[in-house]
Order: structure tokens, then C-alpha cells, then sequence
């Protein structure tokens, strides 16, 4: 399963060393001034003098505050800035009057390069370097501890990106099934028509509306109707002679009766149906969106949550679909992120 979202922080080590600068520099700097100042006299006649009456004590309780001031900073400075990898950018938030700053669209980057010094090799931190693809540099995430899993993380990140935007462009059916099945694509032989019995099984509506879910739920795909699992080109007419209106009219009219059954009406829109001709036969496809919210699948009387995971869709059990929810789900994770489907492309023969 790819991550949804990657918060970064910078290895702990550079906080260590930040604060030993600041101890070095810093801290003592008030006790060689008072020595070379030698204020004890003043001291003496000032306010200060009738809390803590002993010049030493001040001095030492002063060095407290400081340094106690330059630990605060210094642990502020590390942990408040992190990176944030999304599905769709790369952001820098500093929790300060700066905000966050945009360094990188996620679907530009090419590739992830690893520099580590002598000191980050041997306590496994580096710099992550995103380049696009013609090289440059888009943004340099400095000081990430285990820089290696990031790296693939980030880039793991990155092709879903891709797809996700390839999605939104237009595909013709004969590239998708030259293609073959994958992430992002799936084919099924029918919509109804069992090939084994050589009779109509609606049964067979149940791997449609399946595939359909773990798309929506995931990062969309394209689902071919018409074509076996090893890209042969098989048409709709079976399933069109099994209906009462027999024609790709009567098709669309079954497949939306099941998939408002089976998924609901409200997530229609996130499903773009077209036919197209190929050898002379008519096959679907259907070109799913993300959903904003998650869909379910019911099938004789149970409920199921499922998600696409390689080439397959799979099931997940409560606890699983609820931490998922929870991460691929969250209110400013996908609203406003993608186009309405509504708008998106609709492929074309």
C-alpha cells in the first residue's frame, strides 16, 4: 500500500549539535563577562541585590536562564520545522509567522538522490535531493534520518502521483489493453454473461462493482468490460443479447441499476462510462476517480470495504478499513485536491 502522506522532521542528532553550539558560544558568555567586568560592586547596590543578596548565586541562576532559554530554542528550532509529502505536493511548515512553504509538485519529481557525509552515514541521516526530469533540482529536504526508506517513500508517492494525473487524461482502450492489467487497470469479460455456464449469471456483477470500489477508494483506475483477464478482446454483445433493450443503451441502463444497488447512486459520479469499438466489437470502459469520501460495496446483505493493492482488489477487515479511512480520508485530504469528475476527461474510441 502506498503512503498518503510522509511528515518528515529532521534527525534528532542536529538538535544535539545545535545545542552544543549554543551551550559553547552562548552560554558562557555571560560568566566571562562578569569576570572581566567584575560587577559584583554595582551588583550590590542594585534591586536584584535584595531577592538574591549573594553575587554568585545571581550568576549562577542567570546561567541557568540561559542556558534553560538556549535549550528551549534550540529544540524549537528542530522540531518545529518538518517536510510534508502529500499525494499531490511537497511542503515546508516552520509552525511560525512563515507558514508553510510550497518547494515541490509531487508529479514533477523524477527521482530521489541520497547524499550523506561521513558523520550521516555513520548515524544514518542524509539530504534528500528531488530532481525533475531533466535534472534540476526542485528542492533539497536537509538532514532526514533513514534518507534510503524516505527516498523510496517519497518516490513510491510519486508514481501514484502520476497515475493519479494520468487519470485525468484522456485513454483510448486499445492503449490501456496493450498495456495490461495492473495498479490502474483491470479487465473483466462481462457484465453478466457467465462464459462458463453459457447463460446470464448476475452473480458476475459483484467482481465489476468490486474492482469499481477499490478504485474509488484508492486512486481511481480504468476498468475494461469485454476483455479476459489476458487482453483478448471478447465484446459486449452477450451481454447485450441477455438484456431487454439490446444494445450499449440497455448496457448502461443494467450497469447503473447494479451499481446504485450495490455502491449508491451518490458515487456515480466518480465513474465515466464510454463505449468504443475494437476488431469490430464493442467493449466498456469505465474511468474511475478518486471518491471524497469512502465507498462501500454491498453484496447479499454484506457490507464490504475494499481497496486496490497492486493488480488486485482486497478486502479489509473493520479495524483495517478504519485506520485506512482515517489516513486516506481526512477532510483536507482529498476535497478540493482533484477535479470534480464531472469535469474530468472522458475517453474517446
Amino acid at each position: 500500500m502506498h503512503p498518503s502522506e510522509l511528515i518528515l522532521r529532521k534527525t534528532p542528532f542536529l538538535f544535539i549539535k545545535r545545542l552544543g553550539v549554543l551551550i559553547l558560544f552562548f552560554a558562557l558568555l555571560p560568566a566571562f563577562v562578569a569576570l572581566a567586568l567584575d560587577l559584583r560592586g554595582d551588583y550590590q547596590q542594585s534591586m536584584l541585590a535584595r531577592m538574591v543578596p549573594d553575587y554568585t548565586l545571581f550568576v549562577v541562576l542567570l546561567l541557568a536562564l540561559v542556558e534553560f532559554l538556549l535549550v528551549a530554542i534550540a529544540f524549537i528550532s528542530w522540531y518545529l520545522p518538518i517536510y510534508q509529502v502529500d499525494g499531490w505536493a511537497v511542503v515546508r511548515r516552520t509552525g511560525g509567522v512563515q507558514g508553510e512553504k510550497l518547494l515541490a509538485e509531487l508529479s514533477g519529481v523524477a527521482a530521489v538522490a541520497v547524499s550523506q557525509g561521513p558523520l550521516g552515514r555513520r548515524l544514518d541521516y542524509g539530504d534528500l535531493a528531488l530532481n525533475d526530469a531533466a535534472g534540476a533540482r526542485l528542492a533539497t529536504l536537509k538532514d532526514i534520518p533513514n534518507p534510503e526508506h524516505y527516498a523510496a517513500q517519497i518516490m513510491a508517492m510519486v508514481e501514484l502521483a502520476r497515475a493519479r494525473q494520468a487519470m485525468q487524461q484522456p485513454a483510448r482502450a486499445a492503449d490501456l489493453i496493450a498495456a495490461g492489467e495492473g495498479q490502474f487497470v483491470e479487465f473483466k469479460a462481462s457484465l453478466m454473461w457467465d462464459y462458463y455456464r453459457q447463460a446470464v449469471n448476475k452473480d458476475l456483477y459483484e467482481p465489476v462493482m468490486k474492482n469499481l470500489v477499490a478504485f474509488m477508494n484508492t486512486a481511481g483506475g480504468a476498468l475494461l468490460i469485454g476483455v479476459s483477464d489476458a487482453g483478448e478482446v471478447l465484446g459486449l454483445e452477450r451481454d447485450f443479447g441477455a438484456l431487454p433493450k439490446k444494445n450499449a443503451d440497455g448496457f448502461e441502463n443494467a450497469f447503473n441499476m447494479a451499481f446504485n444497488n450495490m455502491i449508491g447512486v451518490e458515487f456515480r459520479q466518480f465513474v465515466a462510462l464510454a463505449f468504443e469499438q475494437i476488431e469490430d466489437q464493442t467493449i466498456c470502459l469505465l474511468s474511475v476517480q478518486p471518491a471524497r469520501v469512502p465507498a462501500y460495496l454491498t453484496f447479499k446483505g454484506k457490507e464490504e470495504f475494499y481497496i486496490r493493492a497492486g493488480n488486485t482488489s482486497q478486502p479489509l477487515t473493520v479495524s483495517q478499513a478504519t485506520r485506512y479511512i482515517a489516513l486516506n480520508f481526512a477532510p483536507d485530504r482529498r476535497a478540493g485536491s482533484l477535479p470534480h469528475p464531472a469535469k474530468a476527461s472522458t475517453p474517446r474510441g
